[in-house]
Formats: structure tokens, C-alpha cells, sequence
């Protein structure tokens, strides 16, 4: 079993003034706070700190201790309050993270059992073209999955999505770089996380699959459906039936600094930036463990890409292609169907977290 951290914070004499600074960083940055609690109820030192720090969101875990100098009967207290804490799985955290434009909205999920400093693996969740940290409802059942198995998750609202408070126009693949290496270093500052996986679907795939290239150091690579064709043809979603539309686009951006596109407007420098990335190579390149998935009734991405990511993905030492499983779903791995829908979300569940439990240990 890994080892966690436990902290031990005084509260003083009673008075939430004189608590110290240090006590109030380090409750501020712990998921889980446990606290002395009488039989009647009552945490004294729970209710001193919380006039000192925010303890919103955080699982907070009652400790039961006795008076009796018996030597027995205190020592199964300290065993039943130390299993308390051990089988407590933190609840999901929503969280601001800093970020090089500015704050980066994201949700962590922690595993129960925290590993040492450096320990912990990660897994940062990336979402696709206007879609947000909730992931089409896979990323937060697949985060309680992952913690289950001893792995932190960081999930994130990319610019101009979810509650990102920036407009669509700073949605730039260099933009989503940036934010994912601000989430891992928040990660490994605040948790002490350590060998990190990216999961990513459709365009969120395409940033995971050139990641390792811009920014480093990766162990695993998770992709859904990405949206890996080679340069302008990653965008052939925005008009699958004529990719002379999509190219036209690409030129009017060029030309006036944006086009409108999808309900949103497209920048000029992301459009240069998917004209000029090719994942596919970036894949080969990297050459990490990955897993690729792909649904049956993808729709926005042509069989050629969806042939020339499986070819890169299959060239790897490492690689893995899934596609069975999914042959009933659409490119969000959704259904019409109730049970359907169930089975698919299950299936890229269970692919994904063994793939990562294997890949990041």
C-alpha cells in the first residue's frame, strides 16, 4: 500500500487569529481534514479553524478518541481513526488554477489513499472543440474510477469554453498547451503529483497527441476520437461533406483575423497553428504508450484520418487500438439508446483505466 502525508495542524489556544500562517496553507491545500469529535457531537478545533479558512469542499472526517487511560482501549481508538482516514475517498474539488493569461477553472479528483511526494500519477482529462471539463459526462465517472485505482485527475475548461471567462478567440492550440502544463505544475505543487498521462477526445486528442512534443516530459497518452488529420484536415469536422468550405474559412481567418465557424470565432492563429501541426507524426515521434479509441459512427471525421491515427498508433511500441466496443456509438461515445449509451460510457471507462493503471503503475 503507498504511503500518504498526514499533517498535523494546532489550532492554539482557541482564538482563529493566532493559528499560523503555516497551518492555514497547509489546511488550505489538504483535500481531507479530519478533526477530534465528542460524543455529542461537538468539534471544537474543527470550528476554530473554520474561522481562519474555507474548509468548502473538502471531505472532512470525525475522529473519535478516548478518555481512558487504558492502554487497550486506546489503542483501538488510534486503529479505528487511522482506518477512517484510509478508506476516505476526497470528493471532487472544483479549483482555480493560475494560469499564464490568467485563471483556469478546473475540477481535481483525488484517490482516498495519497502516495508519497512524486508518487501519485495524474491523469489531465482534455476536452474537445467547444465542449467543457464535463467531457459529453465520461470525465467525472472516469475520475471516481481512476482515484479508485490510486490516480489523480485534473480536469479543465479550455479558453472560451465551460466556465473559462475568455472569449472562443483565444481557443489556440499553444493556449491549451499552456493551460495543461499550468494544471500538471498546480498538481505537482499543491499534491505532489508525479508520472503523468494525458486523456484527450476529438481536438482534445489532437492537443495530447502533440503535447509531448511542445512541452514534455508525458508518460501515457489517452486519445477518444481524436481529430488528428494532418494540418487544415483536423478541422474537416467544421464541414465534413466539403473540405473546399473548411479551406475557404481558413482563408477568410487569414484575411480578417477571424471567421465564424460552429456558433464561435475561430482565430486566425489557430487556424495557422492546425495548418501547420500534424499529431499523427508528433505520435510517431514521441513514441509513447498510447491508446487510441474510435466509435463506429464517428459522422465529423473521415475514414482516412481515422485510417492514417490507427496506422500511428499501431506503429508504436506501445500502442493499442479499441475500436469493437464502441461500434454502437456516435463521436461523443453517446446513444440515442438508454442502455446503449450505459454500455458505451462503461466500456471507455474500463479500456481507459486499465490502459493508465498498466502504463502509469
Amino acid at each position: 500500500m503507498k504511503k500518504g502525508v498526514f499533517y498535523s495542524v494546532g489550532v492554539g489556544p482557541g482564538d482563529p487569529e493566532l493559528i499560523t500562517l503555516k497551518a492555514v496553507r497547509t489546511l488550505e491545500r489538504c483535500p481531507v481534514v479530519a478533526a477530534p469529535q465528542t460524543k455529542n457531537g461537538e468539534m471544537l478545533a474543527l470550528s476554530i479553524a473554520q474561522q481562519a479558512v474555507s474548509l468548502e469542499g473538502k471531505t472532512v472526517v470525525p475522529l473519535h478518541f478516548t478518555m481512558s487511560r487504558d492502554k487497550a482501549q486506546q489503542h483501538a481508538a488510534h486503529l479505528a481513526a487511522a482506518q477512517a482516514l484510509l478508506c476516505r475517498t476526497p470528493a471532487a474539488q472544483d479549483v482555480s488554477i493560475p494560469g499564464v493569461r490568467g485563471a483556469i477553472y478546473a475540477t481535481v479528483q483525488l484517490p482516498g489513499k495519497l502516495a508519497r511526494s512524486g508518487d501519485m500519477p495524474l491523469a489531465v482529462l482534455c476536452h474537445g472543440f467547444t465542449g467543457s471539463r464535463a467531457g459529453d459526462g465520461h470525465f467525472a465517472p472516469l475520475a471516481q474510477d481512476l482515484a479508485a485505482q490510486g490516480i489523480a485527475t485534473v480536469r479543465l475548461d479550455f479558453p472560451g469554453c465551460g466556465d473559462s471567462t475568455e472569449p472562443f478567440t483565444a481557443y489556440t492550440l499553444s493556449h491549451m498547451a499552456d493551460d495543461v502544463e499550468s494544471a500538471i505544475l498546480y498538481m505537482q505543487s499543491t499534491y505532489g503529483t508525479g508520472p503523468t498521462a494525458l486523456v484527450g477526445h476529438s481536438m482534445g486528442g489532437r492537443l495530447a497527441s502533440l503535447y509531448p512534443q511542445q512541452k514534455g516530459s508525458i508518460a501515457a497518452l489517452v486519445l477518444w476520437s481524436p481529430a488528428n488529420g494532418a494540418g487544415l484536415n483536423g478541422l474537416e469536422f467544421l464541414n465534413i461533406d466539403d473540405f473546399s468550405a473548411v479551406e475557404a474559412m481558413a482563408a477568410e481567418a487569414e484575411a480578417n483575423g477571424s471567421v465564424t465557424a460552429w456558433g464561435v470565432e475561430l482565430s486566425a492563429a489557430y487556424m495557422d497553428e492546425m495548418r501547420t501541426s500534424d499529431p499523427n507524426a508528433a505520435l510517431r515521434e514521441s513514441a509513447l504508450p498510447t491508446l487510441l479509441t474510435y466509435s463506429g459512427s464517428e459522422g465529423i471525421l473521415s475514414s482516412t484520418t481515422q485510417a492514417e491515427t490507427i496506422a500511428a498508433v499501431q506503429s508504436l511500441p506501445d500502442g493499442q487500438v479499441v475500436l469493437d466496443p464502441f461500434a454502437a456509438g456516435n463521436h461523443n461515445y453517446l446513444s440515442d439508446d438508454p442502455a446503449t449509451a450505459a454500455a458505451l460510457d462503461k466500456a471507455l471507462r474500463q479500456t481507459t483505466v486499465r490502459f493508465l493503471t498498466q502504463h502509469l503503475g
